[in-house]
């Protein structure tokens, strides 16, 4: 589809979906307070990212690109029928320049890092049993209900969210049809799992499971999950076609009223990538309007150095709306001829209705 039409049907699709609001307006006076009708937002996401420290690499070229530029729009929508059952989904639109070509290393260094893409990006519908138990089908990104660390949400750096070694997991920017059970009480054990489709993100002739357990208490939560992708994956080491299968393990605590520590684990138990396991440690820091992260990442790379990738950044309430954000990252790869690469980051994030 030309880049022309898409965003024509994506600026469509959010006029008719900012108007619905006016056409329902009767009908939320009928619905209770506990059930609002509908709700929306649009939220503006962008990076721009100077590579100030080029990587001496084999494959580098006088032509190759010291910075980027990327925007995500999201507009985000729910209808709620009553208290129990609701419709909710998003619309996406990423334009720019793709980040991962700065550093060319295996963690990245943007979570909206993707080729230009726009699309319907979640629509799911969600059963509410009672308030510690929900059921949720449709197209859905695994990574916002699974394998995240909440405190560590205001890292840009991409293993923060998505662990490299979970390489089959449908999150940013390919979601899949999928349904998922959740039981969360706000404290104890909480236990959730789904099935998702692994061809494709719409085919479940192939299937990627999921299964998790969080442990809550007042200041910490404990997090152990396993994945299986019965799909179609080459080993490295001896070519047979199998099926893989991961694990993870998330921690953070609440240190104090402004420090959270967090730190994870992760392993991929067949050898079909060079990600095997992923180790991460970090901190963050809240004051009044701003908040202040800090963390280190490894990833383990078979018969080479670890890869390391370390991110410091501030955030600033600007507006109640709008947060500036600076971030400095700094990237060891794991080929031992390549140089190191520091890159310094402004992320906009803006959110209005």
């Amino acid at each position: 589809m030309p880049k022309t039409t898409a965003l024509n049907s994506f600026v469509a699709v959010v006029a008719v979906a900012i108007v619905m609001p006016l056409i329902v307006t009767p009908l939320q006076a009928q619905q209770t307070a506990a059930a609002e009708t509908f709700s929306h937002s649009i939220n503006w996401l962008s990076d721009h990212s100077v590579l100030t420290s080029a990587a001496d690499r084999p494959t580098a070229e006088a032509e190759d690109p010291r910075q980027a530029h990327r925007v995500l729009l999201t507009y985000d929508f729910g209808f709620s029928v009553d208290s129990q059952w609701s419709l909710n989904g998003n619309l996406k639109m990423a334009r720019g320049d793709n980040g991962e070509d700065l550093t060319q290393n295996l963690q990245g260094i943007s979570n909206i890092d993707a080729e230009p893409f726009s699309k319907l990006y979640e629509l799911y519908l969600q059963y509410q049993f009672n308030p510690q138990t929900r059921l949720k089908c449709g197209q859905v990104d695994a990574n916002l209900e699974f394998a995240f660390v909440p405190v560590a949400g205001g890292f840009i750096s991409p293993p923060l969210g998505i662990t490299p070694t979970a390489i089959a997991l449908p999150t940013y920017y390919d979601p899949a049809m999928s349904c998922s059970v959740f039981y969360e009480p706000e404290q104890g054990w909480q236990w959730m799992g789904g099935v998702f489709a692994g061809r494709d993100h719409l085919n479940f002739a192939e299937q990627f499971y999921l299964a998790e357990s969080r442990y809550l208490t007042a200041n910490s939560r404990s997090t152990v999950g396993y994945w299986r992708h019965n799909g179609d994956w080459e080993d490295l080491a001896d070519g047979q076609i199998k099926a893989i299968s991961g694990w993870y393990l998330n921690y953070q605590y609440q240190l104090s009223a402004d420090w959270s520590l967090l730190a994870v684990w992760s392993g991929l138990r067949d050898y079909v990538d060079v990600s095997r396991q992923h180790q991460m440690l970090g901190a963050v820091r809240q004051f009044d309007k701003h908040q202040l992260g800090l963390m280190a990442s490894k990833v383990l790379v078979p018969q080479q150095q670890a890869e390391w990738l370390a991110e410091i950044y501030w955030q600033h309430q600007w507006l109640e709306q709008v947060q500036l954000q600076p971030v400095l990252q700094w990237v060891r790869h794991s080929e031992p001829d390549w140089g190191n690469n520091l890159v310094v980051s402004v992320r906009l994030n803006w959110t209005w209705f």
